[in-house]
């Protein structure tokens, strides 16, 4: 089907390539690209779900943060509480 030149072999004559090989190198390379494709899909979902994990651990880490926040938010003032009280019984002076 397509012709060449071949001097070695044919003094400057044309030559038909074979067709077949032709197809078969397509066949092979269309084959190897599609292995690649779904070898980087996979690749591709793994991380998204890698990326969604590493978030929720960082939005709970948040949340726990917050948390233990606001318990020493409402902690600090009875703490300061107990202590001018126990400053008060031994007339000890508070620095505020």
């Amino acid at each position: 089907m397509f012709k060449k030149p071949d001097e070695e072999h044919n003094n400057g004559e044309l030559t038909v390539e074979p067709c077949e090989n032709t197809e078969k190198d397509y066949l092979s390379k269309l084959e190897a690209l599609d292995g690649e494709e779904r070898a980087l899909l996979a690749e591709k979902a793994q991380l998204l779900n890698m990326e969604e994990t590493l978030k929720q651990k960082i939005r709970d880490e948040i949340e726990a943060k917050k948390h233990r926040i606001e318990n020493l938010k409402n902690e600090i003032p009875e703490l300061k509480q107990r202590c001018e009280a126990l400053a008060k019984v031994l007339d000890i002076p508070i620095q505020k």
